[in-house]
């Protein structure tokens, strides 16, 4: 009577015959395979070595970004508002196209609206909210850029575009802002009705909204 195989067996059976033929195929291709593991160790080393460099610089920049920030901060509260301005710039030179870049710019911009430069502060604030869309700095880049046209009378100009933020077509501001905003600008052009329109819509669309106290505020102040 013949011995009885296993599962157990068969399974071992067939790992070792993978085995020998994988070995065989190792010693007849052993160039290309060589070059392929060589090829994947090269990616790999290169891979770290860019999470690495982009770690890094991502901390140096956001140091300086600090740094600057806290000579900004000065600046406004009457310090050297040049050196400021020359600390923000380095942070644009020298990590241009970063979230740190664009933050820097943004604060320059509000350095340049306190020295009364009015266009340059628009120029930045434009710049830094076409390129970064609804993201978080381009948002604040964006609110910037709105209450600087609604303050220097340029309702014709913004005006469509919160409209299309607060229909969703422009993304830039969420719509509860957007709509905050509107009445802002129709309250600065003397419109009451238009602006209690969109405070109130502001009210009843976005409960949970941090601008409904200001929205119900101004609403109790138009009457």
């Amino acid at each position: 009577m013949g011995r009885r195989i296993t599962r157990k067996q068969l399974k071992q059976d067939e790992f070792i015959s993978t085995a020998d033929t994988l070995v065989h195929w190792v010693i007849a291709n052993w160039r290309p395979f060589l070059f392929g593991l060589a090829a994947l160790c090269v990616v790999i080393v290169a891979w770290w070595a860019g999470t690495r460099w982009t770690g890094s610089r991502a901390e140096h920049a956001s140091l300086l970004l600090h740094q600057a920030t806290a000579a900004a901060d000065a600046a406004s509260q009457g310090g050297d508002a040049a050196a400021a301005q020359a600390k923000l710039q380095e942070v644009v030179d020298r990590y241009g196209r970063t979230e740190q870049a664009d933050m820097a710019m943004v604060l320059q911009a509000r350095l340049r609206i306190d020295a009364n430069d009015l266009e340059g502060a628009r120029s930045l604030l434009v710049e830094v909210s076409g390129r970064r869309g609804g993201d978080a700095i381009g948002r604040v880049a964006t609110l910037d850029l709105v209450r600087l046209q609604i303050a220097t009378g340029q309702a014709a100009e913004i005006a469509p575009q919160l409209e299309a933020m607060v229909s969703g077509e422009d993304l830039r501001l969420p719509r509860d802002v957007a709509l905050y905003e509107l009445g802002e600008l129709y309250t600065s052009k003397e419109d009451p009705e238009r602006a209690r329109s969109y405070y109130q819509r502001l009210v009843d669309e976005f409960p949970e909204s941090p601008y409904r106290p200001q929205a119900s505020q101004r609403l109790a102040e138009l009457g």
